[in-house]
């Protein structure tokens, strides 16, 4: 990436919408800044309005990613996913399309399905962090929906029925998770057994209430999964209309940060996997929830 030039510090923040339901482009921030308490507050809020945050044209080195990150909270070590962290950097995951140890990489296929990420966990992430490294000439595109909003827009009698559930989260059914290497597909699947978590959480910061319901959700706890399918069909599909979804364009140097707690993504495959996709991704840990499923 050509070097730029390095702005002021400490620049006035602003951030202007990139999309109706959810989605905020945040101006003035360089990433190897350290972040002052003004800094932080500011794009908190931002954040909090908007749900994701893109900063553009950074040129920002894996340490540079980390600090910034956090800012915002503790971050996780991703043990719960321990075959995909950067080497030397375990809070930070390498998705990439290129292959690895002359084998293909077992993180080229994540995403594929609409999510909030680490669900499947009893400390599911508060916040994602996604830094673009290298991208495909077309497409490779991600795909944000307002979670709150979602609730929001249900009716009263659904969202008197969704308050009193619980989602239960199961890792299999992450899309191309049996794509992978099996020894690493039976170790995961061993240190992140079903976990049920609500479906319906209240933000800790702004006390937003939204939809926790995925693809990734095999049944509602106390429901059979043949009982609970249409539910979550319809929920998913509530969710992810496209009055309330923000596509991401990715360009090199972006840091695009969304909260897992009012949001859902998916990773498109609007792309050739030839092509090199190369993320690296910092994640701030989130409140304990839920309860395994036996």
């Amino acid at each position: 990436m050509a070097a730029r030039e390095h702005p002021r510090r400490n620049a006035a923040i602003e951030a202007r919408p990139l999309g109706y339901a959810l989605g905020g482009e945040i101006l003035g921030v360089d990433m190897r800044d350290p972040l002052d308490a003004d800094t932080v507050a500011a794009i908190r809020r931002a954040w909090h309005a908007h749900h994701v945050i893109v900063l553009r044209d950074q040129n920002a080195s894996p340490d540079d990613i980390l600090r910034f990150a956090r800012g915002f909270g503790d971050l996780d070590d991703h043990a719960q996913t321990p075959f995909y962290r950067k080497d030397g950097y375990p809070e930070l995951l390498e998705i990439t399309t290129k292959p690895k140890d002359g084998k293909p990489s077992e993180t080229r296929n994540v995403g594929r399905n609409w999510h909030s990420d680490y669900a499947y966990t009893p400390r599911p992430a508060a916040a994602s962090m996604l830094y673009c490294v290298e991208k495909p000439p077309i497409g490779g595109d991600t795909m944000f929906c307002n979670m709150a909003r979602a609730y929001e827009t249900l009716s009263d009698t659904m969202r008197g029925i969704v308050d009193g559930l619980h989602s239960v989260y199961d890792i299999s059914l992450v899309a191309g998770f049996y794509e992978r290497d099996p020894a690493e597909v039976a170790e995961t699947k061993r240190l992140n057994p079903p976990i049920a978590h609500p479906a319906v959480k209240v933000h800790p910061e702004s006390g937003t209430r939204a939809l926790y319901v995925s693809e990734r959700v095999a049944y509602f706890h106390g429901m059979t999964a043949a009982e609970s399918r249409p539910l979550i069909d319809f929920l998913c599909e509530h969710a992810t209309g496209p009055e309330n979804v923000y596509r991401h364009v990715w360009r090199p140097g972006d840091l695009v940060c969304w909260d897992n707690r009012t949001t859902m993504h998916v990773a498109l495959t609007d792309f050739d996997q030839n092509q090199p996709r190369h993320m690296l991704r910092a994640t701030v840990v989130g409140e304990p929830s839920g309860f395994v499923v036996d």
